[in-house]
C-alpha cells in the first residue's frame, strides 16, 4: 500500500512542478524597467513617470491604451510626441487630472507639458 502512495505523491509533485513551470514570469515593466525589447535595443515599458526635474529625453513604451495621470500647478498642454519626428500621437489640454490615452503604438516619445507658470510637474503613464 506504501508504494502506491509513493507512485501517487510522485505524480503530484510532477504536476505541481510543471504548472509551476509554466507559470507567468513575463517581461516586466515595473516602475518603467523591463518590457519588450525595442527599437536599437531600447527597452519598452508599459509604466513610466517623468517630472519637471528629468531631463527630455525619448521614453520607450509598449503599445497599447495608457492611462494618463498628471500633477501640476497650472492647467497645461500635455504631449507624447514620436522621437524620429511627425504627429504628436497625444496631444491636449486636459481639464482632469487623468485621461486614458488609447491606441499608443510600440515606439519611443517625448513627453512633454508645457503651460504657463507651472512649476514642478509630474506625469505618470500606467498601461490600462
Amino acid at each position: 500500500m506504501s508504494r502506491g502512495r509513493g507512485r501517487g505523491a510522485a505524480i503530484a509533485a510532477a504536476v505541481v512542478l510543471a504548472v509551476a513551470g509554466c507559470g507567468g514570469g513575463g517581461d516586466g515593466g515595473n516602475g518603467g524597467e523591463g518590457g519588450n525589447g525595442g527599437e536599437g535595443g531600447a527597452t519598452f515599458a508599459d509604466r513610466l513617470t517623468v517630472t519637471s526635474a528629468d531631463e527630455r529625453v525619448a521614453h520607450g513604451l509598449q503599445a497599447g491604451r495608457y492611462r494618463l495621470t498628471w500633477d501640476a500647478d497650472c492647467r497645461p498642454t500635455i504631449s507624447l510626441t514620436p522621437a524620429d519626428g511627425g504627429e504628436a500621437a497625444y496631444s491636449a489640454t486636459p481639464s482632469l487630472k487623468f485621461v486614458v490615452v488609447n491606441g499608443l503604438a510600440a515606439g519611443l516619445y517625448f513627453v512633454d507639458l508645457e503651460g504657463d507658470d507651472c512649476g514642478d510637474w509630474e506625469i505618470s503613464l500606467t498601461s490600462i
